[in-house]
């Protein structure tokens, strides 16, 4: 965790720990839980520190269940039970301007789906982050597979797969496949259901964050006197130099290569 001028650059697993839960909210205060549905690799943990930063709730992966267990673990709750389980989340994770958020990936909420359907995406705002440069989105998720770092901690998040090498093109496809169809899949649930996302680019998120962050704010109805814009946080390699200067080459390559498939 690193703080500067009022930021908190906080990993994925410190949200676990205690000192971000929050006091109960105050009786008559209204509860503003949002969702930002994603895939991987899309710049959602950025958009988490910021709304973080701003005090717009305390978002988190919260049905990655290793961090469902740890909580669950403080809470004396069964992280099996959605609906106990967000209680919990709700009464702990909720700033006092009445925010609650949670990161939800496509397959977490497979894994729940008739609790989080109903429980979950029926009474929140829900936030469409996605990501226009889907070769460079492949590619970074491509290579978190194969070095198994996911952030900037360069942390091993993930056991490194060794099934598959440096550039591997139906690798590569591959990630490209799934980024789509899960995109794809969140948009006709949103459909489905007649909900209406609040849709944030990454090149919007990456390029102004205080901008993204009003608006976000402004979408839950948020007065500008309950939250605060944090400064934007700066762009910082996830992987090793050496790593990153190959990634921008292996981007280039990926988008010849989709170019000659798409061609053939």
């Amino acid at each position: 965790m690193t703080v500067a001028e009022g930021h908190e650059k906080t990993s994925e697993l410190e949200l676990d720990d205690a000192r971000f839960d929050q006091p109960p909210l105050v009786p008559g205060k209204s509860l503003r839980p949002y969702v930002i549905c994603t895939t991987p690799r899309s710049g959602s943990w950025l958009l988490c520190r910021q709304l973080l930063n701003a005090r717009i709730g305390v978002p988190s992966e919260y049905f990655n269940i290793a961090h469902a267990n740890a909580l669950c673990a403080r809470w004396n709750a069964d992280p099996r039970d959605t609906r106990v389980y967000l209680k919990a989340l709700k009464a702990n994770r909720t700033t006092p301007n009445g925010a609650w958020g949670a990161k939800l990936l496509w397959w977490q909420y497979a894994n729940r789906r008739a609790a989080l359907r109903t429980e979950l995406l029926g009474h929140s705002r829900l936030i469409f982050l996605i990501r226009d440069d889907i070769a460079a989105q492949a590619v970074s998720q491509h290579l978190s597979h194969l070095t198994g770092v996911w952030d900037f901690t360069g942390a091993l998040a993930s056991v490194p797969r060794t099934d598959i090498t440096w550039g591997d093109l139906g690798h590569l496809a591959a990630c490209e496949r799934e980024i789509r169809d899960q995109n794809r899949w969140w948009r006709e649930l949103f459909a489905s259901r007649r909900h209406e996302p609040l849709t944030i680019r990454y090149e919007d998120l990456v390029s102004d964050q205080p901008g993204i962050v009003a608006r976000i704010a402004q979408n839950l109805g948020i007065p500008p006197s309950d939250f605060r814009i944090p400064p934007p946080e700066p762009r910082e390699e996830s992987f090793p130099s050496e790593i990153e200067s190959r990634r921008r080459e292996l981007i280039g390559v990926w988008r010849k290569a989709r170019e000659s498939n798409a061609q053939a």
